[in-house]
């Protein structure tokens, strides 16, 4: 298997916005971790991967949208570990040659398969999960995102390779896995998760459902709960939309500090930390750890507005 660049960087970054607050800002740098498989995705579906090797299973089978960062990077770990893989991909009018993402899951061997939006609705449901596997074989399935107890324990490691006390530690959430992982091994920092789709207020519910599935008390429970700070405001009209003022947020980001943000979710989450600090939610002289989660690669449907690639 291909070298996994563990533990992923941190370090500091100075931006000229943050700097009338005196703040100690670290950034981790999750999208290092590999080309392919950055960020929280890697950690979401190492043990998942691991779960399918010990048990006797066909395939791994996944869901996502058509420029699912867990869809492109759970195709290109089944490539690197010759292990089938199915992907239900949302939307019946795609293709395996709709974008670049798909194009590329296709071509690391992930059988794509294309569903209606309400097909796709029913992926919680235990019923079409045992039709899926009626249609192709014993599959070791995982939620959109990698969104279970595997893919919140390993998201537990990050906090072990923090060498700096943090007060806040800040990252963007689609599933709320990643800050699931994070609460379940930090009990001191408070854990900041920036939704990147509108009306996220539900993925409070969703972050405390997976630390009592990883065996949390009720009292446990309620304090993790006062940890978490949930800034539902920074959708930018939602899930992997954005609008101009974003866009020249991403680029003065990497004209200042050539640190690379994708549009669906560390460019709000650095955009979301931005406003927090101006508006002293975050009070002056705090010390900050901001995660990199990766998703680069979706940036190929904006990349004409960019001054990166």
């Amino acid at each position: 298997m291909d070298v996994f660049n563990l533990p992923s960087p941190l370090g500091k970054i100075d931006l000229s916005f943050f700097r009338p607050y005196n703040l100690k800002l670290f950034i981790k740098r999750d999208d290092l971790i590999h080309p392919e498989i950055s960020g929280n995705k890697w950690r979401k579906l190492k043990l998942n991967f691991e779960k399918f090797k010990q048990g006797r299973y066909d395939s791994f089978l996944t869901f996502g949208g058509a420029y699912s960062n867990h869809i492109a990077a759970t195709a290109a770990l089944g490539r690197m570990m010759n292990i089938p893989t199915i992907g239900i991909i949302r939307g019946e009018e795609l293709t395996a040659r709709s974008n670049s993402t798909l194009q590329k899951a296709a071509s690391d061997g992930m059988n794509l398969q294309f569903v209606s939006r309400e097909e796709y609705s029913w992926r919680y449901e235990t019923d079409y999960k045992n039709d899926l596997r009626a249609n192709y074989g014993n599959s070791w399935i995982v939620e959109e995102g990698g969104a279970n107890f595997y893919g919140m324990m390993g998201c537990t490691n990050i906090i072990g390779e923090l060498n700096v006390k943090s007060d806040y530690i800040i990252l963007p959430a689609g599933t709320g896995t990643t800050a699931a992982g994070l609460l379940m091994a930090e009990n001191r920092a408070k854990i900041i998760a920036v939704p990147a789709l509108a009306n996220g207020d539900f993925l409070r519910d969703e972050i405390m459902s997976l630390l009592r599935y990883g065996g949390l008390t009720d009292e446990d429970i309620q304090e993790k709960n006062e940890q978490l700070l949930l800034p539902t405001e920074f959708a930018f009209g939602g899930y992997g939309k954005s609008t101009p003022a974003l866009i020249d947020f991403m680029n003065q980001v990497y004209q200042e500090s050539e640190l690379k943000l994708d549009q669906v979710y560390t460019a709000k989450m650095f955009y979301a930390l931005h406003q927090l600090v101006e508006s002293g939610i975050i009070p002056k002289d705090s010390t900050i750890v901001a995660l990199h989660t990766g998703g680069l690669q979706g940036n190929q449907s904006i990349k004409d507005k960019l001054i990166f690639v």
